[in-house]
């Protein structure tokens, strides 16, 4: 059976490898379906003909595409393009987004699956049956779809893999890491090529507006050290990898196991930089911990502190005291470990005084970066359930959940002024001279110059960079004279 896995035309910051795909393309391969593809719309900035040419080139037998809530409406059309022209095509939609809504999904869009939870087993049993041409399909837990009668059939919950070390590591030859440049917003890499790695999934914590638990059911299982150690070997070695990203939802939540992934990276001397972009729990930071991490090659952690006030943290189950962020920070900064914090503003329980406190805080604390997203409700989260009670589903427009767009107001505050008070409160953090310095000295116009003319450059900090680049200009000018 030949698969093609298609990644959709994503309107996202950052165009990494889809790390979802690339571990669902290597566990078919490694059960006998050797012929499988990953079409990756978003690196190839892909038109709707591409992925219908794609589909005609591979000969495909089986589809599935990737879907995220940003994504929501192009994933649509293009579901709705290839059952057009390939009626008999099977097509099978995955995700977050399809996890949280898989009823409302096959009510309105033209896929014949959807696959509820962790994919790789699932895929393959579902695969299996096609192949077989079997129709049995209320035997294969997690997964949705229509029966003859046109009745959505539902299937019974797939327990989670308990031992991710038997997974194997992303096809990494179907997302090739030097086919893509990885170009963060908050800190720049230090080389290339980047390859994200997952070493857990799943998180202990039930945020609100956080939709993890919907699929990881606040379960976290960890890959072993000597497993991941593997995988990074491997990648340096064959795909000439110069940097690492961990991507998990909390890569020190194990702090034992993240010592001990350290100590291996420096006894077997990796020499490789890396940093944690999506962000870790500031209380599982030991001194002990962030000392053997700058060691291993840590240069950079993301910090989740989401707001400045107590009660709104409080409200949305963060479960964070505030009073030691100041200290982890001085920590970070004694070893060498960059920081850079992400905040929410507008979250339920907000208002105009504690946003206020929010960027506040972001200002009077020693953050190397800073990032203020708008609150947005992502499928899957307790307040995306709490906003849909009062929205026509068919007509949100998933355009805006992109973290800038205000979709949720707050008290005394409309939407174009929170979207107003988010760009002051980037400005007002990079515009300071501490900050315009270090980003001078850390950013050279190579990265300037890549980040200014990547087509997902956020017009938020526009500003911002072409002064750091005007900067680092007459600094290269001085030195040279």
């Amino acid at each position: 059976m030949r698969i093609l896995l298609l990644q959709p035309n994503y309107d996202a910051h950052i165009v990494h490898p889809p790390l979802g795909l690339g571990y669902l393309a290597s566990f078919l391969k490694t059960k006998g379906h050797h012929q499988v593809l990953i079409f990756d719309g978003t690196l190839k900035n892909a038109s709707l003909n591409d992925f219908l040419t794609a589909i005609s080139k591979f000969k495909a037998d089986l589809v599935g595409i990737s879907v995220l809530s940003r994504g929501h409406k192009q994933a649509k059309k293009i579901t709705k393009a290839l059952k057009q022209r390939y009626k008999k095509l099977p097509l099978v939609l995955g995700g977050t987004q399809i996890t949280a809504l898989p009823k409302k999904i096959l009510q309105s869009w033209a896929a014949d699956f959807v696959i509820i939870g962790e994919g790789e087993v699932t895929f393959l049993e579902l695969a299996a049956k096609l192949e077989k041409n079997k129709n049995n399909f209320s035997k294969v837990p997690g997964l949705g779809f229509k029966d003859s009668s046109g009745k959505i059939v539902i299937t019974p919950p797939r327990p989670l893999i308990k031992d991710l070390d038997s997974l194997p590591f992303p096809a990494w030859n179907l997302i090739h890491p030097k086919k893509y440049r990885i170009v963060p917003i908050l800190q720049p890499a230090k080389d290339f090529p980047i390859a994200p790695i997952l070493t857990s999934r799943g998180c202990p914590f039930n945020c609100s507006f956080c939709a993890s638990n919907i699929t990881w059911k606040r379960q976290i299982r960890f890959r072993s050290p000597e497993n991941v150690l593997r995988e990074i070997k491997l990648l340096k070695k064959r795909f000439g990898v110069k940097e690492i990203h961990f991507c998990d939802d909390n890569f020190t939540m194990d702090i034992k196991r993240a010592k001990k992934i350290c100590q291996m990276m420096i006894s077997e001397k990796i020499n490789l930089p890396w940093q944690c972009p999506n962000g870790v729990r500031i209380d599982r930071l030991p001194l002990s911990l962030l000392r053997l991490m700058k060691k291993a090659g840590c240069y950079a952690l993301g910090l989740g502190i989401e707001s400045g006030n107590q009660k709104v943290l409080d409200k949305n189950n963060k479960h964070l005291n505030l009073k030691i962020v100041p200290k982890v920070l001085k920590n970070l900064n004694k070893v060498g470990i960059e920081s850079y914090g992400f905040f929410i503003l507008g979250l339920p329980g907000d208002s105009r005084k504690r946003i206020e406190e929010t960027i506040n805080f972001a200002l009077k604390n020693p953050f190397d970066r800073a990032w203020f997203n708008i609150f947005t409700p992502y499928p899957g989260s307790a307040a995306f359930s709490n906003w849909l009670k009062n929205k026509d589903f068919n007509k949100i427009d998933w355009n805006k959940h992109d973290c800038s767009s205000a979709v949720i107001s707050v008290p005394k505050i409309s939407s174009k002024e929170l979207e107003k008070i988010q760009k002051k409160a980037l400005l007002k953090f990079y515009l300071r001279p501490k900050i315009i310095l270090k980003l001078a000295n850390s950013i050279g116009i190579e990265e300037i110059t890549t980040f200014l003319m990547t087509r997902f450059f956020s017009k938020l900090l526009k500003p911002v960079f072409l002064l750091v680049h005007k900067i680092i200009r007459r600094r290269k000018l001085l030195l040279e004279n």
